[in-house]
């Protein structure tokens, strides 16, 4: 193959990479402390600190708070289900996140928010993704 279709497959592959790179954004320990009905969700940056009860817990990080829009086709998992009466034991994914997949109306009407969780963001700001850690 001549060299210059090498190095135009090269080029295409990376800015490919980029733009896929700069859709989205991942904060990985967060606190959300609010969530209102129409689905805007505030939040603060947290860091994993060692406790004497429990091992370790979630602080809030000092700075403004956020605050973004859940996107309408954000997806949601936490590691026991967004119910109250989750008919389903603790499950995992790979990276310790949880697995059970929730409803955007579910998540509406959660007395608490998942513990610590990772958002995703798309390019506009909207959370696509709200992934919380199980924590006894």
């Amino acid at each position: 193959m001549k060299r210059w279709v090498w190095a135009t497959v090269a080029a295409v592959v990376a800015v490919a990479g980029v733009v896929a790179w700069q859709t989205t954004t991942t904060e990985w320990m967060t606190v959300i402390t609010a969530v209102h009905p129409d689905g805007t969700v505030e939040w603060v940056e947290g860091e994993l600190r060692h406790t004497e009860e429990n091992n370790s817990y979630i602080f809030k990080l000092p700075g403004r708070p956020h605050v973004s829009k859940l996107a309408d086709d954000a997806v949601i998992r936490t590691a026991l289900g967004c119910t109250t009466t989750a008919s389903h034991g603790l499950d995992l994914a790979w990276n310790g996140l949880g697995a059970v997949e929730c409803s955007r109306e579910e998540f509406l009407a959660m007395e608490s928010p998942p513990y610590a969780p990772r958002l995703t963001f798309d390019w506009s700001g909207e959370i696509t993704e709200i992934a919380g850690r199980y924590h006894p």
